[in-house]
């Protein structure tokens, strides 16, 4: 089997990517909470796992993931819907009640450091790059999103892909019954779910630092429950993303 992880390669495995024109895959995701029940890294990691099946299917290297994410203030209108009073300064999912902060990078130095490794990507001689984004925050998507078209005017073959898809058959939100499923196809020893109370009691926003798409006119609660997670649905919603993405990467590449 060839192999797909770029650190493992000698470089005329490099070099053979190169010549046949096959994609580097560069996951990169945050460092940043994810409930009580979940481990912290699992935006990048979900972000890997959809590289590297990515890479066994239509082949190419898969850089190390960068563990690496940004965040802005949530709006008044946002916090809101969480059950805050709408004044309080809290950054991307850092809720006060949560027992450690995430690790979110100045937006201008998330910027610089993607973009340089692009560029180094580019240097080794890859001609066609992938971002394979596993946080979906606005600020990020819209960085990742300026540094393509910036390449791509430079002539680089870039493009960046949030692998979450609202129509993958499973209400998203953030630490919520698809991720926690995802994370327990792609790393089941990170997720213990005992540290959540027994069902029926509700999972309210502002106590356990999980979000969804639920809001203030039916209860601070999270709809898409994390304790119902699964392996196997984690795989299915996995199956969903790769095809997904293998569809817009070979349009792409066309």
């Amino acid at each position: 089997m060839d192999k797909i992880r770029l650190e493992e390669m000698v470089p005329e495995e490099l070099l053979r990517v190169q010549r046949e024109k096959k994609a580097v895959f560069l996951p990169i995701g945050s460092m940043e909470w994810h409930g009580p029940h979940m481990g912290m890294g699992m935006d990048t990691m979900h972000a890997e796992r959809v590289a590297l099946r990515l890479a066994e299917e239509i082949g190419g290297a898969v850089f190390p993931p960068l563990y690496i994410g940004t965040e802005t203030e949530r709006t008044e209108e946002s916090l809101k819907r969480l059950g805050f009073s709408g004044h309080e300064k809290i950054k991307g999912m850092d809720f006060p009640a949560n027992a450690v902060k995430s690790c979110y990078w100045p937006a201008k130095l998330f910027y610089r450091i993607v973009k340089e490794q692009v560029r180094m990507l580019r240097g080794m001689g890859f001609s066609r790059i992938v971002i394979l984004n596993g946080h979906a925050s606005a600020a990020q998507k819209e960085l990742l999103g300026r540094i393509c078209e910036e390449e791509k005017a430079e002539g680089a073959m870039l493009i960046s892909i949030t692998v979450l898809f609202q129509e993958c058959g499973v209400g998203l939100g953030h630490a919520g019954l698809a991720e926690t499923s995802i994370m327990q196809a792609v790393r089941p020893d990170a997720v213990d779910l005992e540290k959540l109370p027994p069902k029926p009691e509700p999972l309210y926003y502002k106590d356990y630092g999980i979000a969804d798409s639920g809001g203030s006119e039916s209860g601070f609660f999270v709809r898409h429950d994390p304790r119902d997670a699964s392996e196997e649905l984690g795989e299915n919603i996995l199956d969903y993303e790769v095809k997904r993405c293998r569809s817009i990467l070979e349009e792409w590449m066309r």
